[in-house]
């Protein structure tokens, strides 16, 4: 029976050592951003306003007031979308970084920027968000 409590008691030692130890490492190694390398780029086009497919347009439109991201397909073209959310003011840009694939998804980065603070802008709230177009793939997106 001595034995018994003795090998239990080790259990528990063992059970404590991993959860204090061991599980906080794996956690810390899984929160860890991984940078996503590049294969090939992909060739683009921004989209404006007027070329915006209908539906689209309706779900950016039910999107626009907070931050989003969206993927379209007609089938024929991917879209890549990237709202920023309601902005108090107007004359904001926004900059693609980059567009490209890596591994099986394409990555999508882009850039908001916004009038500078000596700019005379209307005090107008915008809704800045950019459209991008490019030759229909099945892979996922990921948004930077």
């Amino acid at each position: 029976m001595h034995t018994h409590k003795k090998t239990f008691f080790n259990q528990i030692k063992f059970c404590i050592f991993l959860s204090i130890i061991i599980f906080p490492l794996l956690l810390m190694t899984g929160c860890e951003k991984k940078e996503e390398e590049k294969t090939s780029s992909v060739d683009f086009t921004v989209v404006t306003d007027g070329d915006i497919p209908k539906e689209l347009k309706k779900l950016i439109k039910e999107r626009r007031k907070n931050p989003f991201e969206l993927s379209y397909s007609d089938g024929s073209y991917l879209y890549a979308v990237k709202g920023y959310g309601r902005q108090e003011t107007q004359d904001y840009n926004i900059k693609v970084n980059d567009f490209y694939i890596s591994d099986d998804s394409l990555v999508f980065d882009t850039e908001l920027s916004g009038p500078e603070k000596s700019e005379n802008v209307a005090q107008k709230p915008s809704y800045p968000y950019i459209v991008v177009k490019t030759k229909y793939m099945e892979n996922s997106i990921i948004f930077k």
